[in-house]
């Protein structure tokens, strides 16, 4: 129902969305019960987005790759995540490490990682979570990096670590020599999936977002090269980078929740019941919830649309008020949404032969991520009041 709502997308940007709402359909929705029902990564789905070239939406064009603005790509990954939620949602981890590479890489990095996407399909994960910190209103990161003769060593759990067992390179954030100051200790290392030291309990069974297959890893003595070490100590922070995630988890929500509602408006216009032989879609009481279903999703996505195209234009600090306006209301008009389609279709909307209960269960999974809802509401607030702030607290 919104799936073209980016009304001022050119035909050139509008044509790559196409070409993702056609892979989608035809490879990528098929297989989305199965490897929710398995929870495992979605490895086909992956090498047909790489096949039609959108696994490198955010490799640059001089690298080979689409070099998406910001509201193209916002388009591409909420309309595979209508179709797959996982899918869409590891596509966009995937892209925003490339984002990293892009903005902290040396030319060396940027033509050896960007080469083994455009040309291989390699995948990249990126693994910030620990089960130890709450990072919902403080950044903190307790796994360390230190300098040894050889390189680096990284020592430390992170849980939630998305695409495990199935990316090629994960991106470990760290911090340098254990330092609480994450302002200045912050940093990216980009360890091969192969490398010595990296070891899950493979334990991912969970209500939602079940094929982003993502259980517990320990990384124990995990030697890296210099080459390997992602741009300077804190310098992730302050780039406008990490802000990616959260607009991103906004276009996956609102996909999602426009694939089940279109689900719904389907099935009520198909439903026949009786005695009055006529669709379900006939109810006044169903047009009025459906009607309020889509005003919802059409104001998250104009939010949306909006952020995305004052994208570029924004300094870190803007970006993570922009992330946050659309990530908040992408979260509550998802979850409402979901939960009314079930109500919608009735007793068959609790099917697993049907999508809406997945959808259910994955924006309810997915909306946990970070920033909370707490955190953007106080980001925003912030930005009014003149009390500027980012996205995060950064923990000393």
């Amino acid at each position: 129902m919104i799936a073209r709502a980016w009304r001022r997308l050119s035909p050139a940007q509008r044509a790559i969305v196409e070409r993702a709402e056609r892979v989608t359909a035809e490879e990528v929705a098929p297989r989305a019960a199965e490897y929710d029902a398995a929870a495992v990564n979605p490895v086909e789905s992956w090498r047909a987005l790489w096949r039609e070239g959108l696994l490198a939406s955010a490799v640059p064009r001089a690298y080979g790759g689409l070099g998406l603005d910001m509201p193209t790509y916002a388009a591409v990954i909420g309309t595979i995540a209508r179709g797959c939620s996982s899918t869409g949602m590891t596509l966009h981890m995937h892209s925003t490490v490339l984002r990293f590479i892009d903005a902290l890489g040396t030319e060396a990095q940027k033509r050896r990682y960007f080469r083994e996407v455009v040309e291989h399909g390699k995948l990249f994960g990126s693994w910030g979570s620990e089960p130890a910190v709450s990072q919902s209103f403080t950044f903190l990161v307790e796994t360390a990096i230190r300098k040894n003769a050889g390189g680096h060593v990284i020592d430390g759990v992170k849980y939630f670590c998305t695409m495990a067992q199935g990316a090629s390179y994960y991106m470990i954030w760290c911090a340098r020599d254990g330092s609480s100051d994450i302002a200045k200790a912050l940093q990216l290392a980009l360890v091969p999936s192969d490398r010595a030291g990296v070891n899950s309990d493979g334990k991912w069974n969970t209500l939602g977002m079940r094929a982003t297959f993502s259980p517990t890893v320990t990384l124990a003595d995990v030697h890296v090269g210099d080459d390997e070490v992602l741009g300077p100590p804190g310098g992730p922070m302050g780039i406008g980078v990490i802000e990616v995630f959260a607009l991103g988890y906004a276009a996956i929500y609102l996909g999602i929740a426009d694939g089940a509602l279109t689900f719904a408006a389907d099935y009520a216009t198909k439903r026949v019941v009786r005695p009055e032989n006529i669709a379900v879609a006939h109810d006044p009481a169903v047009q009025r919830h459906v009607g309020e279903l889509v005003a919802h999703l059409e104001a998250a996505q104009h939010v949306l649309e909006r952020c995305a195209e004052q994208w570029d234009v924004a300094d870190a600090p803007l970006r993570g008020v922009l992330s946050s306006k659309a990530k908040y209301l992408a979260t509550e008009a998802a979850l409402h949404v979901t939960s009314r389609v079930i109500q919608l279709v009735g007793g068959r909307g609790a099917y697993k032969d049907y999508p809406a209960e997945r959808a259910l269960r994955d924006v309810r999974t997915a909306t946990l991520m970070s920033p909370t809802v707490d955190r953007m509401m106080e980001t925003i607030g912030k930005h009014v009041l003149g009390l500027g702030a980012g996205m995060f607290n950064v923990g000393r």
